[in-house]
């Protein structure tokens, strides 16, 4: 069953954002913050960041009152070393956990200098974009959910955004297109890439205000990952028939 948290300090833990990022605190507290660039080396950079920051506070795994971690949309690899690693901390130290959505956490973010409609947009390669509107109107509210979206599909949702009234764009995505967004929309505010990460403080009232439990966090995935998009071609490649690929690939999934 889930539950807040309890009173202790909680760990959050971030394999979406272009950075790594792993949080400790509460809100109200001084977080302590270790960052890394290289999200793609999360499987061997996050248990060493998590045991820095524990080793800096004087705490062990035990002594926390949860571990919550951005479940995506965002990098599949990324997330699933970060769900992995809560994992593995609830099951050592009988810690709870809970599951944040990414999405949410720019737009909040955004939201503490930005009033109207506000368009998260992040990098879903393939073509794509994660995207996610949101009303800014002393409270946050979303106008839909999370979708992977082509392009031009996203620059309609922000000519959409635009009606509503002034318009920012936040996220990787948002940057990456700028040029895209601002043609179609050009009153809109984009943030630049110091805001494409939740801020600490975001992250942690999230965090804080979460629902924890023992059980496993879902990953939020919007699209099939690469190997499911490029099936066909890995199996030629490797003498394997689609249906073969198909069954491996699925039996991988089932043992995660």
């Amino acid at each position: 069953m889930a539950s807040p948290a309890g009173p202790g300090p909680l760990l959050v833990l971030n394999g979406v954002s272009p950075e790594l990022t792993v949080l400790l605190g509460r809100p109200g507290w001084a977080p302590l913050v270790r960052t890394n660039p290289a999200t793609g080396q999360a499987a061997a950079l996050l248990a060493p960041l998590i045991g820095e920051l524990l080793g800096q506070a004087g705490l062990a795994p035990a002594d926390l009152a949860g571990v919550a971690c951005v479940r995506g949309p965002g990098s599949f690899t990324g997330i699933r070393v970060v769900l992995a690693t809560a994992l593995g901390l609830s099951l050592g130290a009988g810690l709870p956990m809970a599951g944040l959505d990414f999405l949410p956490l720019l737009a909040a973010s955004a939201a503490r200098a930005a009033t109207g409609a506000i368009l998260a947009v992040t990098h879903a390669r393939a073509g794509q974009v994660y995207v996610q509107s949101f009303l800014a109107d002393g409270e946050l509210a979303a106008m839909g959910p999370p979708e992977a979206l082509f392009l031009d599909a996203a620059l309609a949702r922000a000519a959409e955004g635009a009606a509503v009234g002034p318009l920012w764009l936040v996220g990787d995505g948002a940057v990456r297109h700028r040029e895209a967004f601002l043609r179609l929309v050009p009153l809109a505010t984009v943030l630049g890439p110091e805001a494409c990460a939740p801020d600490p403080g975001t992250l942690l009232a999230a965090a804080a205000a979460a629902d924890y439990s023992m059980e496993p966090v879902s990953p939020l995935y919007l699209r099939p990952s690469d190997a499911e998009e490029n099936l066909a071609a890995l199996a030629a490649g490797r003498g394997l028939s689609p249906e073969a690929a198909a069954t491996m690939l699925r039996r991988a999934v089932t043992r995660d």
